[in-house]
């Protein structure tokens, strides 16, 4: 008689393969993730050299472990998709696409069923004007969605919400993309193609004479160049892509979005249909006085603020905002690749000087880089909860920005939508009915009238019952019991 094997489905890493029956293991939540220069030794004697406490130490070191866990792959720095960059493309003009990766696979990442992913690099422009290279991913839906007057997959592009200011940080090498459900995988699932570009500094942090890139933070206009120019080189690299297109973007993004709706205004761009920026950062100075809060606090924020501004003003010093501990922190920060989970627990009491907001440098480059209060090409649909704490608090920020911009402007295409209670990510959830219906009827071709419009929606049942933020991340499963 012959001997009989159970065949089973076993999930590695990196493919779903046949494997003979095993008992089944615990998920792994040490994450000893360990990729070229970036091992634990080495990442120890940083934050040794940098002085901080234990505590901050430990959990600086969980909090770099989880990102490097989360990667779609190893390293930026040692991927040649982000460190190859084509030489015979220095001097291609912004939104040239560079290099295309056709076909991403989809086994480093955890996508949804039914979603296809490419990755491409392109040329998109800085805060200064200097053309620089940039990353950009495109998912792809199943079935596309179909549209009387439109000729091929209709387009968005997605600025992402803040991930850090660090090469590693970029949502192409992130394996949920960073957003996840909240906007680019739901918007693919109804049959939309998402362009969705890391923004100047991210995945490619040099350029090609090796020169370093730095990421100009919550920079709205320079993050607005990256949302055009990459729907530019996307639908060079793409014939099969709508020539028309939406731009949608979350908190940074949100911004960034609305930055480019501002640069429509004074140049036009044909497909251009209109623009969704949701709980958007208005301004450097809005999102960094709510999310630092104690200013002897060195914050995720403005570490990565810093590094912006040195970018656009070389007389900027640290020692300008930091105390010798901050300057060390922002510095560690930069070193060991840290992003947005590293950013959180860096909190140094005493790092900052109590004058730092009060810099010629915070002003200045808060004023260049804000939104808001000029003339942008709509129609544009605004999304923002009510109890947010980031960039809206006490109806401070979002909502007078907005309402300053239709008392200067009152026949704009302004549609302001509120949400009762909810706050910074959760009104893409929230508000998802609103927003996805508005894109569908962009690419309708339904007329939006001139004038601002607000609408204030309320749950169904009382607001207390509603889960308000995420509660949950995209987890790489390793066991086929983890799946069934």
């Amino acid at each position: 008689m012959l001997s009989q094997t159970l065949l089973l489905l076993c999930l590695s890493p990196l493919i779903l393969q046949p494997c003979t029956a095993q008992l089944a293991s615990i998920q792994n939540n040490t994450f000893n993730a360990s990729y070229g220069q970036f091992n634990p030794s080495q990442t120890r004697n940083r934050i040794t050299q940098a002085n901080l406490s234990s505590s901050v130490s430990s959990d600086l070191l969980v909090a770099l472990d989880f990102e490097r866990t989360n990667w779609a792959g190893s390293s930026t720095h040692l991927d040649p998709f982000y460190t190859d960059l084509p030489a015979n493309a220095s001097s291609a003009p912004a939104g040239s696409v560079i290099k295309v990766e056709q076909y991403t696979n989809t086994s480093y990442y955890t996508l949804s069923p039914g979603l296809a992913l490419s990755r491409c690099l392109f040329m998109t422009k800085n805060l200064n004007g200097s053309t620089v290279p940039a990353s950009a991913y495109v998912l792809w839906p199943y079935l596309s969605r179909t549209f009387s007057n439109l000729s091929g997959i209709p387009l968005v592009a997605f600025g992402h919400g803040s991930s850090g200011a660090t090469g590693e940080c970029a949502p192409s090498h992130i394996r949920n993309l960073w957003y996840q459900f909240s906007a680019p995988f739901t918007l693919a699932l109804q049959g939309y193609a998402v362009v969705a570009p890391d923004y100047a500094g991210l995945g490619v942090d040099h350029d090609f004479d090796g020169n370093f890139i730095p990421h100009q933070y919550i920079a709205a206009t320079a993050q607005g160049n990256d949302l055009l120019y990459s729907v530019e080189a996307a639908q060079a690299a793409w014939p099969q892509l709508s020539r028309q297109f939406v731009l949608m973007g979350d908190s940074q993004g949100g911004g960034a979005a609305w930055a480019a709706a501002e640069t429509l205004a004074n140049s036009t761009i044909p497909g251009y249909l209109g623009a969704v920026a949701v709980s958007p950062s208005t301004s450097v100075r809005s999102a960094l006085e709510v999310v630092l809060g104690v200013p002897t606090i060195l914050g995720s924020g403005l570490a990565r603020f810093a590094l912006g501004v040195q970018s656009v003003y070389p007389a900027f010093r640290l020692t300008d905002w930091f105390t010798d501990i901050g300057i060390a922190a922002t510095r560690l920060l930069q070193d060991v690749q840290g992003c947005g989970s590293s950013a959180s627990v860096l909190l140094v009491p005493d790092a900052v000087k109590p004058t730092w907001n009060q810099s010629w440098y915070f002003n200045a480059y808060s004023n260049w880089t804000s939104v808001g209060n000029k003339p942008f090409a709509g129609p544009m649909l605004v999304i923002q909860g009510t109890d947010d704490p980031v960039v809206d608090l006490d109806q401070r920020f979002t909502t007078t920005v907005v309402s300053e911009t239709c008392q200067a402007f009152p026949n704009s295409q302004l549609e302001y939508a509120t949400f009762e209670g909810h706050s910074h990510i959760g009104a893409l959830f929230f508000g998802q009915q609103v927003w996805l219906n508005w894109i569908a009827q962009r690419f309708e071709g339904v007329r939006v009238e001139g004038g601002c419009l607000g609408t204030r929606y309320q749950p169904e049942l009382p607001l207390e019952n509603y889960q308000e933020e995420l509660e949950y991340y995209l987890e790489y499963p390793l066991y086929g019991y983890e799946t069934a």
